[in-house]
């Protein structure tokens, strides 16, 4: 059986510089693979790490603080306490490496009863310091050949979203790093080395669903203060959920196993995408013992400097992520490198021969002698189209998701305003109702002063006495009234029997009460006259009162008037 060169290529007899491509090639294949993301990547609000890095030539910080509680059940004691802390990331130099920065900053208030004594302490200090260096080992998310696409996905939405077994592999990265303590810190085992290397391998997988969204699975496997007295094996297992753009869940579990303290917790949250650039994030720690029983509420935030310029690979395999600048870039140089290709050929002496595995004849000067060329043409045919229906496909759903966009920005848009509009109705119903309320408040303002006023001058009261007194003389001429009745049928009864001298004396006493009564009825009038006069004065003010008040409030009226002219 005779093989086919395009199909075995033989390396001995290849040509130096398709060796030198080949060997490139595969050097690109291990090592080059983005890790950029356009949106903000960060660790919080878990503690575990992610396998990829932040890329090239980005500045990330992220932060948070800690309130908890914790109740020792053996000692018989209560901690309150206070975390802060914080990470400082940098990808440098090339997409995989990362250089990283964090630590913890812990400030406890221990409450501690002893028979009946309750003995308070105060610590705090760093629980840890620690920098290192992160690089991704390897990833499968990685730039797929341009030739390896497959067609059926194009064609079926079932085979697109099937589950694929590839998805299980993880990409895998490797941190290493050095821890630094303070001498006499309370919260590290006794004599424990200021000094100690920590070393984390770290899996991260990404599932894209079409029903449930993204979720992320990220493991990592922990060796530390391995050259200390009380070493340290710790793992910690996250899953992280998209509920939508803004929106994420996640849940993790950490176990930490020593001699110096062992713990399995427990943390719930979520986080909050403010922008590309900016993260908020909150949850809640728990553990399953007491000795110390732990609860810990945190809250925090990531936030990027983008100093990224260029992108090397489709940020997804296949159509989803759509075409970068890099790859239009990458897709021109291999232009020109065809090109260079070819004036290479050109310059080949006769019987040279370079053995290679494309389909194009300007690429495969050598030919089997039992091969067809119409064989070959309906290949490259069939290639070509391939190829064209890849891109018009390419082309038709980036048009979508364009449209898609635009149509939700519009609706955004309206929806905010139609409630900007209606914000201003409400805010306008507010100051009619807040102003007659104002109104109003100074009309009983101004008549509770006028209360006052009258109360202070002693008018009410005055009103009152004279009240009185003419009740009082009501009741004297009631009282004079009946006397004289009954004087008067006395009289009549006696008057045959009395004298001249007694008619005489008589005659004086009525006068006399006559004109008593006359006087009190002048005095009643003249209190009667006095009311009125009081009365009149009053009624006087307050509508004198009553006319200020509604030039103030015509006044008023009018320079609100004139300040909606003037706006």
């Amino acid at each position: 059986m005779i093989k086919s060169a395009i199909f075995e290529p033989n390396l001995l007899s290849m040509y130096p510089k398709s060796i030198l491509l080949l060997i490139i090639t595969f050097l690109c294949t291990l090592t080059v693979s983005a890790q950029y993301t356009e949106k903000i990547n960060t660790n919080r609000p878990g503690t575990s790490q992610g396998a990829f890095s932040v890329g090239n030539n980005v500045l990330q910080l992220e932060g948070g603080f800690g309130f908890g509680k914790e109740k020792h059940k053996l000692l018989n004691t209560k901690t309150n306490v206070f975390k802060f802390d914080y990470s400082v990331r940098y990808g440098l130099l090339i997409e995989q490496l990362e250089l990283r920065l964090n630590g913890t900053f812990r400030a406890d208030g221990v409450k501690q009863t002893i028979g009946g004594n309750e003995e308070k302490i105060k610590r705090s200090n760093f629980e840890v310091n620690t920098i290192g260096a992160k690089y991704l080992i390897y990833d499968p998310y990685k730039k797929p050949k341009k030739d390896s696409t497959n067609y059926d996905e194009l064609k079926s939405w079932k085979e697109r979203y099937r589950f694929k077994w590839k998805s299980l592999i993880p990409a895998v990265s490797a941190y290493v790093g050095a821890n630094f303590v303070s001498k006499d810190n309370p919260f590290t085992a006794p004599n424990d080395d200021t000094f100690s290397p920590k070393i984390v391998l770290m899996t991260q997988n990404n599932w894209t669903t079409s029903l449930n969204g993204n979720w992320v699975l990220v493991t990592n496997l922990i060796v530390d203060k391995v050259t200390t007295d009380d070493p340290i094996i710790g793992w910690i297992i996250t899953s992280t959920h998209t509920i939508n753009e803004k929106w994420a869940a996640f849940g993790e579990y950490q176990g930490q196993k020593s001699d110096f303290y062992s713990d399995n917790i427990l943390r719930l949250g979520g986080a909050y995408l403010y922008n590309k650039d900016l993260q908020l994030d909150a949850n809640i720690a728990f553990n399953f013992k007491d000795t110390p029983s732990i609860f810990t509420f945190s809250f925090g935030a990531s936030y990027r400097f983008d100093w990224h310029t260029k992108d090397e690979i489709i940020e997804q395999p296949g159509l989803e992520g759509g075409i970068k600048e890099g790859e239009k870039e990458e897709n021109e140089g291999e232009g020109e490198n065809e090109e260079d290709e070819q004036d290479g050929l050109d310059e080949l002496e006769e019987g040279d021969e370079i053995e290679n595995d494309s389909l194009k004849l300007r690429k495969t000067p050598f030919v089997n002698d039992f091969e067809d060329d119409g064989f070959r043409d309906a290949i490259e045919s069939d290639l070509d189209q391939r190829r064209t229906e890849e891109r018009l496909e390419r082309e038709r759903i980036e048009n979508e998701k364009i449209a898609k966009k635009e149509d939700k920005k519009f609706r955004k848009e309206e929806a905010r305003r139609l409630k900007r509009e209606a914000k201003e109705a409400r805010k306008a119903e507010k100051a009619e109702i807040q102003a007659e309320k104002e109104k109003q408040k100074m009309i009983n303002d101004i008549d509770a002063e006028l209360d006052k006023m009258e109360k202070e001058q002693g008018v009410d009261q005055e009103l009152q006495d004279i009240d009185k007194e003419l009740q009082e003389l009501e009741k004297m001429e009631k009282d004079l009234d009946s006397d004289n009745q009954e004087k008067e049928e006395k009289k009549e009864e006696k008057k045959e029997e009395e004298d001249v001298d007694a008619e005489y004396e008589k005659y004086q006493k009525e006068q006399e009460k006559t004109k008593k009564a006359e006087e009190k009825r002048r005095r009643k009038e003249e209190k009667k006259r006095q009311k009125e006069e009081k009365k009149r004065k009053k009624e006087e003010q307050k509508r004198k009162s009553k006319e200020e008040k509604d030039n103030k409030t015509d006044d008023s009226d009018l320079d609100k008037e004139l300040e909606k002219i003037d706006q």
